[in-house]
């Protein structure tokens, strides 16, 4: 029933940890599909073991940032009607493709269900926990995504001909946030999604070996396109507040990030849709204006007073 897709590059000290977990599902109804993306740290070596008929392994010749290229390649090659994914450092709990299945069954007309997942990070365990069981129609679920990271890529299932239908990972166009912007495109393609209050993965935040909040980023987040290029078909849709919203959201915390790093300019903010900023935007908006020493020194006195 399912396609298990792991893009691996480079994560010798994590790999097997991710493939056993899906071994130790409790649902069986799966293959999986392992992309080698030009490790060369002995990953692939470690893949090897695990080929067989339910296992198979595909080498790309040139690394893709972010794993999409691997991740579309996977489900070029895959043979189930659903596609599921799992980052080759995280793990998937037991229980995950289950859920999924128990989900698909109960409702049969959704094709993208989101489930709770864990994340680590600095050895602290938090994560992202949907309230309730429910099925949220398209409008519901993109203002829920303009506030909040409702998807990760370890804990959503795809039904197979919505993904390619929506495009796939955004391989080539960018090289971090592609897949919030295949989130949003699969979005803009259903008429609802499930979401779940199930935790089925653990995302290990630790294990990435990206230095959080101060990674280099581009200019504009790659969601940014598809809001524009939606709004220019759709000029007279009741749902542009809401992915102004988003883009917002995802641009001003893009921009954050080049601050810290020193690589942004005042006239980066032109790409804010400023009539759809809300309280948190508007305060996050702010702070990148203020100088950096003058935030920082701020943000001093603010932990030394507490």
């Amino acid at each position: 029933m399912f396609s298990v897709i792991i893009p691996v590059h480079n994560k010798k000290e994590h790999v097997v940890a991710a493939i056993e977990s899906v071994l130790a599902q409790t649902y069986d109804g799966y293959e999986l599909i392992l992309i080698d993306d030009c490790s060369t740290d002995g990953s692939a070596e470690l893949l090897l073991p695990y080929e067989s008929d339910r296992i198979k392994i595909y080498r790309r010749d040139t690394p893709g940032p972010g794993g999409y290229a691997a991740r579309n390649l996977g489900v070029e090659k895959s043979n189930c009607k659903w596609v599921t994914f799992l980052d080759a450092d995280d793990i998937w709990y037991s229980n995950h493709l289950q859920t999924a299945r128990d989900l698909i069954d109960k409702y049969g007309d959704v094709s993208f269900f989101s489930f709770s997942r864990d994340k680590i990070f600095k050895g602290d365990k938090s994560g992202f926990f949907h309230p309730r069981e429910e099925q949220i129609d398209r409008d519901a679920a993109l203002a829920r995504f303009s506030r909040r990271d409702i998807f990760h890529t370890n804990a959503v299932a795809i039904k197979r001909d919505l993904f390619i239908e929506a495009g796939g990972f955004p391989a080539g166009q960018c090289k971090r946030g592609g897949d919030s912007d295949l989130w949003l495109r699969l979005l803009l393609k259903c008429g609802s999604i499930v979401v779940s209050p199930v935790v089925t993965s653990c995302y290990a935040l630790d294990n990435s070996g990206v230095i959080y909040g101060k990674s280099s980023v581009e200019r504009q987040h790659p969601v940014q396109k598809t809001v524009i290029d939606f709004i220019k078909n759709n000029p007279h849709s009741k749902i542009k507040s809401r992915l102004k919203r988003l883009s917002n959201r995802k641009n001003i915390s893009w921009l954050a990030a080049r601050k810290r790093s020193g690589d942004f300019s005042l006239s980066e903010l032109s790409i804010i849709y400023y009539s759809s900023l809300d309280l948190a935007g508007f305060n996050k908006l702010l702070k990148l204006v203020v100088p950096l020493p003058i935030t920082k020194l701020t943000a001093s006195i603010k932990k030394t007073s507490i």
